[in-house]
């Protein structure tokens, strides 16, 4: 039959103690001794958990696996460095807005707008009857639609927007072949993204690009 030796507890009488509960407390005291936490007595505490560092009762009760620093808070409380934005802003877009008695215009003159120097009209015809008669030589561009206080000619069917089209005058320079240089100014037309479009001769024309009115000229 096997015999259990006990060795005597440090300031006890005769008492003793089993060898495998003398180890437990030598693993006990090394641990207190070397500065890292106890393991807390009593209280159904989950070993496995202790061992991975998680929350045991108390707040107080965490600490780090391997007793290193817990870089995850640390990367957490680091201040955020604001980085420099280079996307646009649309104030730059903002300040080229035009308006007229306070309506944002959809068309804006180019460099090369000109008040035209010949007198031209526009004949306005109702089942091949001529019902009025525009003069749209007096400046450079005259945009045609519903809104009253932004249209130059005033269009009053449902089917025209309120900025429907803009008639643009610029001017155009030619080389002939004595080599002299030949500028005329030239009325062009441009759909301003209108519901139902715009038609020239009878042919929907492409939404924001100017179209010269007469091939020919020059």
């Amino acid at each position: 039959t096997p015999r259990l030796f006990g060795v005597s507890r440090p300031g006890s009488s005769g008492s003793t103690m089993p060898a495998r509960d003398k180890r437990e407390r030598d693993r006990d005291f090394s641990r207190s001794d070397s500065g890292r936490e106890k393991r807390p007595r009593g209280g159904g505490i989950d070993d496995d958990k202790w061992k991975r560092g998680e929350e045991v009762g108390k707040e107080s009760d965490k600490r780090p696996v391997f007793g290193g620093s817990d870089k995850k808070d640390e990367v957490e409380n680091k201040e955020e460095i604001a980085k420099p934005d280079y996307g646009s802003s649309g104030k730059l877009e903002k300040s080229r807005q035009i308006k007229k008695n306070g309506i944002v215009l959809k068309h804006s003159e180019p460099p090369n707008a000109a008040i035209p120097d010949r007198r031209w009209r526009i004949y306005v015809f109702k089942n091949d009857e001529i019902i009025s008669t525009l003069h749209v030589h007096r400046q450079s561009c005259f945009i045609i639609g519903r809104e009253s206080r932004v249209a130059d000619i005033r269009t009053d069917h449902l089917t025209c927007s309120k900025q429907h089209a803009v008639i643009q005058f610029k001017y155009k320079s030619k080389v002939d072949e004595a080599g002299n240089t030949i500028t005329k100014i030239c009325p062009y037309v441009m759909d301003l993204k209108s519901a139902n479009g715009t038609k020239l001769n009878k042919q929907p024309i492409e939404a924001l690009r100017y179209l010269a009115v007469c091939l020919k000229y020059p």
